[in-house]
């Protein structure tokens, strides 16, 4: 489909269904935020249902590792303090675990959200919180996940194809 010359393919109007249904759910849950689910939502739909959940399921292991990385990553500041040296230390070590156990159990695609939800609740969400955003960013990812999936198998396709194709690296790109 061509609106004012652009092209609307079936996973760009999936996608847009799908972040619509995240944000109503969140709405209707009185969750906190939407983001995440609509992050997890874009990257998860894929151009079959066979790439789509193993995107959904490298997403929800990165963020799980990455929320329990910053858990142990806690545990070490309340240990031995947040001075310089220990953030020096611990983090990137705690990173460079993150990498190498996604990496040992073939979840390679989860690396990126893993680091930036082990970094997003060091940094950005206060110490108090950080335990009750892991578990929400979790949550989140499996509601975005679901709702890609579900969308992704009741929506129309172009093609009925059981060979999966090859995994697109833009998720904004679309299919006929």
């Amino acid at each position: 489909m061509q609106i004012f010359g652009l092209r609307f393919g079936f996973r760009n109007i999936k996608t847009g269904v799908s972040v619509f249904i995240c944000i109503l759910l969140s709405f209707l849950l009185q969750r906190e935020t939407y983001v995440v689910a609509c992050i997890t939502a874009v990257f998860t739909l894929r151009e079959d249902h066979v790439n789509t959940l193993r995107y959904g399921k490298h997403r929800i292991m990165g963020n799980t590792f990455g929320a329990l990385a910053s858990m142990i990553c806690i545990f070490i500041f309340h240990t031995f303090g947040q001075g310089r040296v220990v953030q020096l230390l611990a983090i990137p070590l705690v990173i460079m675990l993150i990498i190498a156990l996604l990496a040992r159990f073939d979840y390679h695609e989860g690396t990126v959200g893993a680091c930036a939800t082990l970094l997003t609740i060091l940094f950005m969400i206060p110490a108090h919180e950080s335990y009750w955003y892991a578990f929400n960013r979790v949550l989140d990812s499996f509601i975005g996940m679901f709702i890609a999936i579900l969308v992704n198998r009741i929506l129309p396709s172009p093609s009925t194809d059981s060979e999966p194709n090859e995994p697109m690296d833009n998720p904004f790109e679309t299919c006929d």
